[in-house]
C-alpha cells in the first residue's frame, strides 16, 4: 500500500501536465477549426446558405417566461420569452474528434449569417443586455445552428370591446422575415412551437387557449413572404370591475331610492340626497374613464353606468314632478276657495239687499196706508203699474171735486225691480 502511494505521488504531476496539454491542444484545435471555417475565401456571412438553391428552412420555438400587462387603452400586450431559431448552414461543417458541437458567445454571431427575423405586429420589442447581451449560438458538426435570445416583446392586439368587461380577446403574434421572400426563407414551428412557464398568471386575464399556424404566406407589395403565427385567447377576469364599478354603483342607486320614504315637505333632505348620489355616480362611472379604453362605441360597462345614472337622475325628476303637482293642486284649491268665498259674500250681500228692500217696501206700505187714511191730496193722482199686462195710465179730471180724490194704487218702479 505504501508503494502504491509513493507511485501515485510521483505520477500525479505528470497526469496533471498531460491534462493541461490535452486541454490546450483541444482549445487550439477548436480555434484552428473556427478560423478555418470562417476564412474569407471559404465563408461569406452576407450570403444565405445554399444561395441560388432551395430556400433555407428556419425552425422557430418560444418559451414564455411571463406575460402581461395587457393594455386596452393602447391595444397591446407584452411578454418575456426565450426565442430560438435553428437552421442548417452546411458551409460550417467540421470534423473534430471528441467534439460534436460547441457553444459560442454573442461575439461570434457577428461573423455568421443569421435570418433577419422580426415581428410583424411588434411595437417596442427589445433584447435584454444585462449583464451582457442575452444571446448565444450553438454549432453542430453537420452545420446545424441554434440561435437563442431573451426578448421582451410588445405586440399590438386589435381588441373588440363591445362586451367589456365581460369580453374575450384573441391576440396574435406574427413572425417572418423582413427582407427575404418565400423563395429564400421559409419559417415553421419546431415541435409544439410555444411553451409556457409553469405557474404563469396574468392580472386581469386568464390564458384560455394557445394555438399556432405553420407556414403562412402573405403578400407585401408584389413579393410573397413566409410567416408563422401564434394566437393567445385571453378571457378577462371580472373581479376588479365587480369590486370597483358594479357594487359601488348598485349601492348608490339603492341609496337614491331612500328618498322615496322621506317626507316630500322635507325639501333640503331629498334634494341633498339626490344631488349627492348623482355626483357619486358621475365620479365613479364617468370620472374613471381615463383607465378604460377610448373607443367610439358604448361598451357593456358604459351601458350599465348610463342605466345607473338614469335611475339616480329619475329620483330627482320624480321629486320635481311631485313638487310641481302639489303646487298646482294647492293653487287650484286656493282659487276654488277664493271663488266660494266670493260667491258666498255676493249671496250675503244679495240677502242684505233683499232685506233692505223689504224694509223699504214695508215703509212704503205704511206711507200708502197713511195717505189713504189722511186728508185728500188735491190735484194729484198717480198710478204706476209695472210688470202687469195693462199699461194704461188714468188721470182724473182736474175740474172734479178736490175733496173726492181717491188713490187706488201707489207703486215705485225701481223698488219693484230690485225685489224681482
Amino acid at each position: 500500500l505504501a508503494g502504491w502511494t509513493i507511485i501515485e505521488i510521483i505520477l500525479h504531476p505528470a497526469v496533471i501536465l498531460w491534462q493541461i496539454d490535452a486541454t490546450l491542444c483541444s482549445s487550439l484545435n477548436v480555434s484552428h477549426t473556427l478560423d478555418a471555417l470562417l476564412t474569407k475565401g471559404r465563408y461569406d456571412s452576407r450570403l444565405r446558405p445554399d444561395m441560388g438553391g432551395p430556400p433555407v428552412v428556419v425552425a422557430v420555438n418560444m418559451h414564455i417566461k411571463s406575460m402581461g400587462p395587457v393594455s386596452e387603452t393602447d391595444q397591446m400586450y407584452k411578454m418575456d420569452v426565450y426565442f430560438r431559431q435553428s437552421w442548417y448552414d452546411r458551409r460550417l461543417k467540421f470534423n473534430l474528434s471528441g467534439l460534436e458541437e460547441f457553444s459560442m458567445s454573442w461575439l461570434f454571431l457577428e461573423k455568421v449569417w443569421k435570418p433577419d427575423t422580426f415581428f410583424l405586429n411588434g411595437k417596442t420589442s427589445h433584447l435584454h443586455r444585462i449583464t451582457s447581451p442575452n444571446k448565444f449560438l450553438r454549432l453542430r458538426y453537420d452545420g446545424y445552428m441554434v440561435y437563442s435570445m431573451r426578448l421582451t416583446i410588445s405586440a399590438s392586439c386589435k381588441m373588440h370591446l363591445k362586451k367589456f368587461p365581460m369580453d374575450s380577446q384573441l391576440c396574435l403574434l406574427l413572425i417572418g422575415s423582413y427582407g427575404y421572400t418565400s423563395s429564400d426563407l421559409l419559417y415553421e414551428w419546431k415541435g409544439n412551437g410555444v411553451g409556457l412557464e409553469p405557474g404563469i398568471e396574468l392580472s386581469q386575464y386568464d390564458l384560455v387557449n394557445m394555438s399556432t399556424k405553420n407556414k403562412q404566406l402573405f403578400n407585401r407589395g408584389q413579393d410573397e413572404y413566409s410567416t408563422i403565427e401564434v394566437s393567445f385567447l385571453l378571457r378577462r377576469n371580472l373581479g376588479f370591475f365587480i369590486l370597483q364599478m358594479y357594487v359601488p354603483c348598485t349601492i348608490i342607486v339603492c341609496c337614491s331610492w331612500v328618498s322615496f320614504w322621506i317626507n316630500p315637505d322635507d325639501v333640503p333632505g331629498r334634494v341633498c340626497l339626490a344631488v349627492t348620489t348623482i355626483l357619486s355616480i358621475t365620479t365613479i362611472g364617468f370620472g374613471g374613464r381615463a383607465a378604460l379604453p377610448k373607443v367610439n362605441y358604448a361598451t357593456a360597462l358604459d351601458w350599465f353606468i348610463i342605466l345607473c345614472f338614469a335611475f339616480v337622475f329619475g329620483v330627482i325628476v320624480e321629486y320635481a314632478v311631485i313638487n310641481f303637482i302639489e303646487k298646482v293642486t294647492a293653487d287650484i284649491k286656493n282659487m276654488l276657495k277664493d271663488r266660494e268665498n266670493k260667491e258666498s259674500s255676493q249671496e250675503d250681500k244679495q240677502i242684505e239687499d233683499i232685506l233692505d228692500l223689504k224694509d223699504e217696501s214695508n215703509m212704503l206700505m205704511d206711507v200708502h196706508s197713511q195717505l189713504a187714511s189722511s186728508q185728500p191730496v188735491p190735484k194729484i193722482l198717480m198710478t204706476y203699474e209695472l210688470g202687469s199686462d195693462s199699461s194704461d195710465q188714468e188721470y182724473e179730471d182736474e175740474d172734479s171735486d178736490e175733496e173726492d180724490v181717491c188713490i187706488d194704487h201707489l207703486d215705485i218702479p225701481h223698488i219693484d225691480n230690485k225685489l224681482k
